[in-house]
Protein backbone atom coordinates (compact mmCIF):
# COMPACT_ATOMS: atom_id res chain seq x y z
CA UNK A 1 0.00 0.00 0.00
CA UNK A 2 1.10 3.58 -0.65
CA UNK A 3 -0.51 6.98 -0.65
CA UNK A 4 -2.93 7.28 -3.55
CA UNK A 5 -4.10 3.64 -3.47
CA UNK A 6 -7.44 2.70 -1.97
CA UNK A 7 -6.43 -0.88 -1.15
CA UNK A 8 -3.39 -3.14 -0.87
CA UNK A 9 -1.92 -4.01 -4.27
CA UNK A 10 0.76 -6.47 -5.35
CA UNK A 11 4.10 -4.70 -5.84
CA UNK A 12 4.31 -5.98 -9.43
CA UNK A 13 1.34 -3.74 -10.34
CA UNK A 14 2.95 -0.54 -9.06
CA UNK A 15 4.73 1.17 -11.99
CA UNK A 16 7.57 2.46 -9.78
CA UNK A 17 8.30 -0.98 -8.32
CA UNK A 18 7.76 -3.01 -11.49
CA UNK A 19 11.26 -2.23 -12.82
CA UNK A 20 12.93 -2.85 -9.45
CA UNK A 21 11.36 -6.30 -9.21
CA UNK A 22 12.55 -7.20 -12.73
CA UNK A 23 16.19 -6.19 -12.19
CA UNK A 24 18.82 -8.73 -11.17
CA UNK A 25 21.16 -7.66 -8.34
CA UNK A 26 24.94 -7.87 -8.75
CA UNK A 27 26.84 -10.73 -7.02
CA UNK A 28 27.67 -10.34 -3.34
CA UNK A 29 30.99 -8.57 -2.75
CA UNK A 30 34.06 -10.57 -1.80
CA UNK A 31 34.46 -10.55 2.01
CA UNK A 32 38.20 -9.84 1.65
CA UNK A 33 37.48 -6.51 -0.05
CA UNK A 34 36.68 -3.82 2.48
CA UNK A 35 34.92 -0.67 1.48
CA UNK A 36 34.96 2.42 3.59
CA UNK A 37 31.85 4.08 2.21
CA UNK A 38 28.65 2.87 0.69
CA UNK A 39 27.06 4.99 -1.99
CA UNK A 40 23.29 4.77 -1.89
CA UNK A 41 21.57 5.44 -5.21
CA UNK A 42 19.11 8.34 -5.29
CA UNK A 43 15.45 7.57 -4.83
CA UNK A 44 13.88 7.47 -8.26
CA UNK A 45 11.06 9.88 -8.92
CA UNK A 46 7.85 8.16 -9.91
CA UNK A 47 6.83 8.53 -13.53
CA UNK A 48 4.17 11.12 -14.17
CA UNK A 49 1.11 9.08 -14.95
CA UNK A 50 -2.43 8.70 -13.88
CA UNK A 51 -1.69 6.17 -11.10
CA UNK A 52 -5.30 6.15 -10.01
CA UNK A 53 -6.04 4.30 -13.25
CA UNK A 54 -2.89 2.15 -13.18
CA UNK A 55 -1.21 3.96 -16.07
CA UNK A 56 -4.24 3.74 -18.37
CA UNK A 57 -6.38 6.55 -19.74
CA UNK A 58 -10.06 6.29 -18.92
CA UNK A 59 -12.33 5.68 -21.88
CA UNK A 60 -14.27 8.77 -22.86
CA UNK A 61 -17.98 8.80 -22.25
CA UNK A 62 -18.77 8.81 -25.97
CA UNK A 63 -16.42 5.85 -26.56
CA UNK A 64 -18.33 3.87 -23.97
CA UNK A 65 -21.64 4.91 -25.50
CA UNK A 66 -20.53 3.88 -29.00
CA UNK A 67 -19.17 0.57 -27.65
CA UNK A 68 -22.55 -0.15 -26.05
CA UNK A 69 -24.48 0.79 -29.19
CA UNK A 70 -22.21 -1.23 -31.49
CA UNK A 71 -22.51 -4.30 -29.29
CA UNK A 72 -26.29 -3.92 -29.00
CA UNK A 73 -26.72 -3.64 -32.77
CA UNK A 74 -24.41 -6.58 -33.55
CA UNK A 75 -26.21 -8.78 -31.03
CA UNK A 76 -29.75 -7.56 -31.80
CA UNK A 77 -29.65 -8.13 -35.58
CA UNK A 78 -29.18 -11.93 -35.46
CA UNK A 79 -31.71 -12.24 -32.62
CA UNK A 80 -34.30 -10.25 -34.56
CA UNK A 81 -33.63 -12.33 -37.68
CA UNK A 82 -34.09 -15.57 -35.75
CA UNK A 83 -36.99 -14.62 -33.47
CA UNK A 84 -38.41 -11.47 -35.17
CA UNK A 85 -42.16 -11.68 -34.57
CA UNK A 86 -41.86 -13.44 -31.22
CA UNK A 87 -39.72 -10.63 -29.81
CA UNK A 88 -41.78 -7.75 -31.23
CA UNK A 89 -44.92 -9.16 -29.58
CA UNK A 90 -43.31 -9.58 -26.14
CA UNK A 91 -43.21 -7.04 -23.31
CA UNK A 92 -39.59 -5.89 -22.71
CA UNK A 93 -40.35 -5.44 -19.00
CA UNK A 94 -41.75 -8.93 -18.49
CA UNK A 95 -39.83 -11.18 -16.14
CA UNK A 96 -39.00 -13.53 -19.02
CA UNK A 97 -37.54 -10.72 -21.13
CA UNK A 98 -35.48 -9.37 -18.23
CA UNK A 99 -34.16 -12.82 -17.30
CA UNK A 100 -33.53 -13.73 -20.95
CA UNK A 101 -31.59 -10.52 -21.56
CA UNK A 102 -29.59 -10.96 -18.37
CA UNK A 103 -28.75 -14.58 -19.16
CA UNK A 104 -27.75 -13.81 -22.77
CA UNK A 105 -25.56 -10.92 -21.57
CA UNK A 106 -23.95 -13.14 -18.93
CA UNK A 107 -23.17 -15.82 -21.51
CA UNK A 108 -21.63 -13.30 -23.91
CA UNK A 109 -19.63 -11.71 -21.07
CA UNK A 110 -18.32 -15.14 -20.05
CA UNK A 111 -17.22 -15.75 -23.65
CA UNK A 112 -15.74 -12.35 -24.57
CA UNK A 113 -14.00 -11.23 -21.34
CA UNK A 114 -11.45 -14.08 -21.31
CA UNK A 115 -10.62 -13.33 -24.98
CA UNK A 116 -10.53 -9.51 -24.96
CA UNK A 117 -10.84 -8.20 -21.39
CA UNK A 118 -14.22 -6.70 -22.27
CA UNK A 119 -17.24 -7.16 -24.48
CA UNK A 120 -17.59 -7.04 -28.27
CA UNK A 121 -18.17 -3.27 -28.29
CA UNK A 122 -15.05 -2.72 -26.15
CA UNK A 123 -12.99 -4.79 -28.60
CA UNK A 124 -14.18 -2.79 -31.61
CA UNK A 125 -13.63 0.58 -29.85
CA UNK A 126 -10.16 -0.35 -28.52
CA UNK A 127 -11.24 -0.44 -24.87
CA UNK A 128 -10.87 -2.93 -22.04
CA UNK A 129 -12.14 -3.41 -18.51
CA UNK A 130 -9.73 -3.33 -15.56
CA UNK A 131 -10.13 -3.76 -11.83
CA UNK A 132 -10.45 -0.47 -9.97
CA UNK A 133 -8.63 -2.10 -7.04
CA UNK A 134 -5.44 -3.46 -8.63
CA UNK A 135 -5.50 -2.56 -12.34
CA UNK A 136 -5.67 -6.15 -13.59
CA UNK A 137 -7.43 -6.70 -16.90
CA UNK A 138 -10.77 -8.35 -16.25
CA UNK A 139 -10.29 -11.51 -18.29
CA UNK A 140 -12.24 -13.77 -15.97
CA UNK A 141 -15.40 -15.37 -17.39
CA UNK A 142 -17.22 -15.03 -14.05
CA UNK A 143 -16.46 -11.30 -13.77
CA UNK A 144 -17.50 -10.76 -17.41
CA UNK A 145 -20.75 -12.63 -16.89
CA UNK A 146 -21.67 -10.73 -13.73
CA UNK A 147 -20.72 -7.31 -15.15
CA UNK A 148 -22.63 -7.81 -18.41
CA UNK A 149 -25.70 -9.28 -16.67
CA UNK A 150 -25.80 -6.32 -14.27
CA UNK A 151 -25.48 -3.92 -17.20
CA UNK A 152 -28.38 -5.62 -18.96
CA UNK A 153 -30.66 -5.55 -15.92
CA UNK A 154 -29.61 -2.03 -14.83
CA UNK A 155 -30.28 -0.69 -18.33
CA UNK A 156 -33.99 -1.23 -17.72
CA UNK A 157 -33.83 1.43 -14.99
CA UNK A 158 -31.79 3.76 -17.27
CA UNK A 159 -30.27 5.96 -14.52
CA UNK A 160 -27.64 3.39 -13.45
CA UNK A 161 -26.48 3.14 -17.07
CA UNK A 162 -26.04 6.90 -17.61
CA UNK A 163 -24.48 7.42 -14.20
CA UNK A 164 -21.09 7.83 -15.88
CA UNK A 165 -22.22 11.18 -17.33
CA UNK A 166 -21.57 12.85 -13.98
CA UNK A 167 -19.20 10.38 -12.34
CA UNK A 168 -15.59 11.63 -11.97
CA UNK A 169 -14.21 8.13 -12.70
CA UNK A 170 -16.61 7.62 -15.64
CA UNK A 171 -18.12 4.59 -13.97
CA UNK A 172 -21.68 3.40 -14.29
CA UNK A 173 -23.33 1.90 -11.23
CA UNK A 174 -22.59 -1.62 -12.45
CA UNK A 175 -18.89 -0.62 -12.68
CA UNK A 176 -19.04 0.47 -9.05
CA UNK A 177 -20.74 -2.79 -8.00
CA UNK A 178 -18.04 -4.97 -9.60
CA UNK A 179 -15.13 -2.49 -9.02
CA UNK A 180 -14.14 -1.86 -12.63
CA UNK A 181 -12.94 0.95 -14.90
CA UNK A 182 -13.24 1.00 -18.68
CA UNK A 183 -9.94 2.21 -20.14
CA UNK A 184 -8.23 2.62 -23.50
CA UNK A 185 -5.90 -0.16 -24.53
CA UNK A 186 -2.23 0.77 -24.52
Amino acid sequence: WTEGLDNWTKAEYIPLLKEVLRSTPPPLPNTETKTTSQQIPPTPTPPVSNDKYFGYDLARRRERLFATLIEAIIIAVPILLLFGDDISDSDPYSLGSILGGGILSAILGAIFYPMWGGNLGHKIMGLKVISSQNGEVQSNAKTGAIREALKSVFSLVFIPVVWLLWDDNRQNLYDKVVNTYVVKKK
